[in-house]
Order: C-alpha cells, then sequence, then structure tokens
C-alpha cells in the first residue's frame, strides 16, 4: 500500500496512521489485544489490591490515626479554655476541641429523676464529619445530646431540659460522634458561659491533617499548655497506629508497584516483537518513503503514533472488560484515578516499545530495501 511520503503533523498525521493501522490488520489486532490485556490484567490484580489497600487505610484511619488527646489526670492542671485557641492555630491542626468536668444530668421533666448523664462544657467548635448535629449549636444555657444519652432520658426528637447542680439546660439538638468523638454518644455537651475563661479543662481533643503530623503536634500542642502542674497531664496519641498504617500502605503499595512493572514489562517486549515484525513486513513501503524525502524521524514519529492509536483503543477496551468482570465478581472495583493513570501508563509504554522497531525501520537503507532480486 502507497501512501504519502512524508506525514505532517496534527490531524493529517493521525489520520495517517490510522490508514497505516487499518492496512495491517494483524499487527493492529495483536499490539491491541496484548494492550488490552495488560490493561485488564492490571485492573484485576493491582486494581483489587489498591482498592483493598484504600480500604483498609480507612478502617485504620476510623480507628484514629490521627488524634491526640491531652488529659487532666489529677485536676490540678487548671488548663485554662484559651487553650484551645491556641493549639488550633498549630500548623497541622484539622479541629480542636477542650471538654471540661463532667458533671450529672437528669431529665428536668421527671423532676431531677431517672438515669444521669455526665454533661461537659464544651470549648470550640464541633467538627463535621466526626459529629452529625440534628439541631443546632447550643448557647449559653444551652446543651446537645448524644444519640444514646437522649434515650437515656427520654429525649426522643433532642428536645427537654436537664437538671444540672440546681441549674437548668434546655436541649436543642441532638449528636452522633464518629472515630475520635465516639463517645460523646452516652454524654451531653453544653455552651460555655460568655464570661467562662478559667473552665479549667478535662481534656483537649485534636485531629491533624496527615498521620506523620501526630508527633510534632503532640509536641506544641503540649508546650502551648501553661498548665500549672505538668505532672497531672497526659498526651496520649495515635502515633502507634499511624505507623501501622504508614507500614500497611508501605508493603501493599510496594506489592502494587512491582506487579505493575513485572506486567508493564511483559507487555513491552511482547508489543516491541510485534511492531518490529510489522515494519519489518512494511519495510518496502518505509523505503519508498525515505526514497522520496521522508525523514528518519518522520518515519519514527508516524509508527509511533500508529501504536499510541491503537494501545488508546485496546486500553478502553481493556479497562471495560476489567469492570464488568469486577462488578461480576462484586469485587471491590479500582478507582476512576487508577483506571485513567493504567490507561495512561499503557499507551505511553507502547509508545517506548515501538520507539525501537520505529529506528530500526527508519534507519534501514532505502536503496537496499527497494532492490528487486
Amino acid at each position: 500500500m502507497s501512501l504519502p511520503s512524508e506525514p505532517v503533523g496534527g490531524l493529517r498525521l493521525v489520520g495517517e496512521a490510522a490508514r497505516i493501522a487499518v492496512a495491517r490488520p494483524v499487527a493492529t489486532v495483536l499490539v491491541g489485544a496484548i494492550v488490552a490485556a495488560v490493561g485488564a490484567v492490571i485492573l484485576l490484580t493491582t486494581g483489587q489490591t489498591v482498592a483493598a489497600e484504600n480500604d483498609v487505610l480507612s478502617r485504620i484511619d476510623e480507628a484514629g490515626t490521627r488524634s491526640i488527646v491531652i488529659t487532666d489526670d489529677q485536676g490540678t492542671a487548671m488548663l485554662r479554655p484559651q487553650v484551645v485557641d491556641r493549639v488550633g492555630a498549630v500548623a497541622g491542626v484539622e479541629w480542636v476541641i477542650g471538654l471540661g468536668y463532667a458533671s450529672d444530668g437528669e431529665n428536668s421533666w421527671l423532676g431531677g429523676g431517672g438515669a444521669p448523664v455526665a454533661v461537659r462544657t464544651l470549648y470550640g467548635d464541633l467538627p463535621e464529619g466526626p459529629v452529625t448535629v440534628n439541631g443546632r449549636a447550643p448557647a449559653p444555657g444551652e446543651a446537645l445530646v448524644g444519640v444514646a444519652a437522649a434515650a437515656t432520658l427520654g429525649f426522643e426528637h433532642g428536645i427537654g431540659g436537664v437538671e444540672l447542680g440546681g441549674d437548668q439546660l434546655a436541649v436543642v439538638g441532638i449528636i452522633d460522634g464518629d472515630g475520635p468523638l465516639g463517645f460523646l454518644d452516652t454524654g451531653m455537651v453544653a455552651a460555655p458561659a460568655p464570661d467562662d475563661t478559667t473552665g479549667p479543662l478535662r481534656s483537649i481533643h485534636i485531629v491533624v491533617d496527615q498521620p506523620s503530623q501526630v508527633a510534632a503536634v503532640a509536641v506544641a500542642a503540649r508546650r502551648l499548655l501553661d498548665a500549672e502542674d505538668a505532672t497531672s497531664v497526659s498526651v496520649t496519641t495515635s502515633e502507634t497506629l499511624a505507623d501501622v498504617r504508614a507500614a500497611v500502605a508501605g508493603e501493599l503499595g510496594r506489592y502494587g508497584r512491582n506487579l505493575v512493572l513485572l506486567i508493564l514489562g511483559a507487555g513491552l517486549v511482547l508489543v516491541g516483537l510485534t511492531v518490529y515484525g510489522s515494519v519489518t513486513l512494511q519495510r518496502q513501503d518505509f523505503g519508498r518513503r525515505r526514497a522520496l524525502g521522508a525523514t528518519r524521524t518522520a518515519i519514527v514519529t508516524l509508527v509511533t503514533v500508529q501504536n499510541m492509536l491503537v494501545a488508546m483503543i485496546g486500553t478502553l477496551f481493556g479497562v471495560a472488560v476489567a469492570t464488568a468482570v469486577a462488578l461480576w465478581r462484586q469485587d471491590l472495583g479500582p478507582s476512576l484515578t487508577f483506571a485513567v493513570a493504567v490507561g495512561v501508563l499503557a499507551v505511553v509504554a507502547t509508545a517506548a516499545a515501538a520507539v525501537v522497531p520505529a529506528v530500526i525501520a527508519a534507519h534501514r537503507d532505502p536503496v537496499r530495501v527497494l532492490r528487486v532480486p
């Protein structure tokens, strides 16, 4: 098949590469099938590993890999509410709240009778995500009740009154805590009085942006406490759990990377051999192009683009097959980002595999190729 001698950039180059691919159906199907198989195998093996890794890491994160809890164990540290704002300004802190000492609160509608629940003064804002609030933020003299405490007090809709040491608190909503704040479900949190600057705080709960920041933020937070009795302060971190998370992510990530490299390497060799066989069969066509003035760069570009087009189609087919198999097996499917990354990697690997055969074809002597025996 005779084609124009000098491929031109842009759409003409793509169109000419597509025509060559169509004219060589055997080589095109082979390259496309190899790329599709590579993409599908990676998604069904490493993709499942990545999905499982994300699931395992999310479960570890639910246990609180980013949390720090500072507690006044003996009640002599006299931690002030201002500490919450100071700690919140530390780089890497996602959110921080302080809680005062617990007092027993009882359903005032029962005349102070019934089972009591722990009521703590809340300093700072409840974070969205770990805590879901069904109601509104409490003002001074108001409180939020945890879902378990609401059942204990008989507040079905999260509305009622609580007697607290002779004072009355109006309940204006229900909170549902999760992760490091799951313990709030069994108690109540009340808004502090406007002039409450002394506290004291019983505990400070901190969550940082990244597990790797736990140790540094814990040290910085402790220095900001201004405790009257530092020996009464204990700091509990999730640093050990964060180390476990890092180890799990490292092992699974290393396994996934090695598997991807192995599959891509095998695919690259097969694609390279297939392309070499194809350009060998096309040697007279490429020799004609060279004789008519086509540059070596033009030949290399044409062969590379041709195989990239085939690889794109093969990748789409492989991703579709892998997705269908994952849905059929009801497995954890890889994310869209991972699937796109695998597709791009497969196309780039195919282009790289096609370069060496293309260079060989471009450097053949056109006179010897076109010589008639």
